[in-house]
């Protein structure tokens, strides 16, 4: 009958059975088993969310980060940071302390690599956080694309500037000596200025 597969199963030492449930009652010993349920027993591997947590027993998020705070209190378990590429925080890695088959996590002390991004593990409370990894430089012919792009659009006039007499009505003179065409909007230098006046005292004189 029986076919020696293993079945798939979570080891509750005796001694948290024995002793949980009178320090923190029935809800630290059903987090207490939530959480040791996640323990990956070859890598010591365990790190479940708060409400990952919480959907499991159908309780509060609240309510795990209070027990979770009480076992570590009483050195039942040990968490520890973990923080995603960018240096904000993610789920903790947690550590079992005085419970047998306990497996420290092979990847507390070296970076693991996840979907979300590197994680990084730093003991819960030594107010010691990993320094934020700073952006990769992107690489120099992005760099340059982006440079001639802004150039480009910087000198590139479109065509309503190209074709503007630039009446003088609409010239205005800024200060610093900045003259703008609010006909066509673009910024007209001082050679184009100079022959405009030419061109309006020209004007002048022929009408006089």
């Amino acid at each position: 009958m029986a076919s020696g597969a293993i079945v798939p199963h979570t080891r509750i030492d005796n001694s948290i059975i024995d002793t949980l449930p009178a320090q923190l009652g029935i809800y630290g010993l059903g987090i207490f088993v939530a959480i040791k349920r996640y323990l990956n027993t070859s890598t010591g591997d365990c790190y479940p969310s708060y409400q990952a947590i919480a959907k499991k027993l159908h309780i509060d998020r609240s309510t795990v980060i209070r027990y979770v705070k009480k076992m570590k209190a009483l050195n039942v378990i040990s968490p520890e940071w973990r923080f995603k590429e960018d240096g904000s925080h993610t789920s903790n890695q947690y550590n079992f302390q005085g419970t047998g088959n306990s497996v420290p996590s092979k990847n507390i002390a070296d970076p693991v690599q996840t979907d979300q991004g590197t994680q990084i593990c730093v003991p819960s409370g030594s107010g010691t956080k990993p320094p934020i990894p700073s952006r990769p430089e992107p690489p120099e012919q992005e760099k340059k694309k982006k440079e001639r792009t802004i150039n480009d659009v910087d000198f590139m006039p479109t065509e309503k500037q190209r074709n503007c007499p630039h009446p003088h009505s609409e010239v205005v003179v800024l200060p610093a000596g900045i003259v703008v065409c609010n006909h066509c909007y673009s910024l007209i230098d001082e050679t184009s200025k100079a022959m405009q006046e030419e061109e309006m005292s020209s004007t002048e004189i022929v009408a006089a």
